[in-house]
């Protein structure tokens, strides 16, 4: 695996964090959760948390972005992502 593994279940979900960048005058952790749609494939958004405690940001959740068989295709379609495709999801987020 390429993506940090800190996953989490919890209502069939599954959160990987894929990385961090700079972006907006802090620090961000992007992170991908994915769940199982109806028809079996799986979705993934991204979460982007500020790290620590900055005044006036709060955490950033995509609709679903991505498709797969499974959460580590989804987690690994998101690992692949260039950094700048990541910032420009995160600005249109704001």
């Amino acid at each position: 695996m390429r993506f940090q593994s800190s996953h989490e279940r919890s209502l069939h979900r599954d959160v990987a964090t894929i990385c961090r960048l700079s972006a907006e005058g802090t620090h961000w952790r992007v992170r991908v959760e994915s769940s199982r749609a109806d028809d079996g494939e799986v979705s993934g958004r991204f979460l982007f948390e500020p790290d620590g405690h900055v005044l006036g940001l709060a955490t950033r959740a995509s609709g679903p972005t991505l498709r797969a068989r499974d959460a580590e295709e989804v987690f690994s379609a998101a690992h692949d992502l260039p950094e700048e495709r990541l910032r420009e999801l995160l600005h249109s987020l704001s």
